[in-house]
């Protein structure tokens, strides 16, 4: 009997620790579907206009938003959105992987979300 409780002792403690493993390995590895998925998710979006209002959108946790002239929202990534100030324009074409922005009519940033994406990748992989 108690030969048997060790036996079960033994595989529950393999069992937890396979389980740490394959969560760490998970972990470790960037998430590199899920960047791969957003990727794609920014991919189909369109959207164009000039922006008329900045605001973090607290009911989407916190969520850095633009609103444009014709009423309509975007989110976008923080590192981007504080590049954007009132009076801007926008311009993201659905199957594009960036985004242009304009100043006074002039083309001033472009942010490529295929290497924000990958950035993000890079970074998590180097923990």
């Amino acid at each position: 009997m108690l030969k048997s409780k060790e036996n079960i002792l033994k595989l529950l403690v393999l069992a937890i620790l396979l389980v740490a493993v394959i969560f760490l390995a998970n972990y470790l590895s960037g998430n590199e579907a899920f960047y791969k998925r957003a990727l794609e998710n920014r991919k189909e979006e369109s959207y164009s206009g000039i922006v008329i209002e900045k605001y973090i959108d607290s009911s989407q946790h916190c969520t850095p938003m633009l609103r444009f002239t014709n009423n309509s929202s975007v989110s976008l990534e923080n590192s981007f959105w504080d590049e954007v100030e009132v009076g801007d324009s926008i311009v993201k074409i659905k199957g594009l992987t960036y985004i242009n922005l304009y100043k006074d009519s002039k083309l001033k940033v472009v942010l490529d979300y295929t290497v924000y994406f990958q950035n993000l990748i890079d970074r998590k992989s180097k923990r």
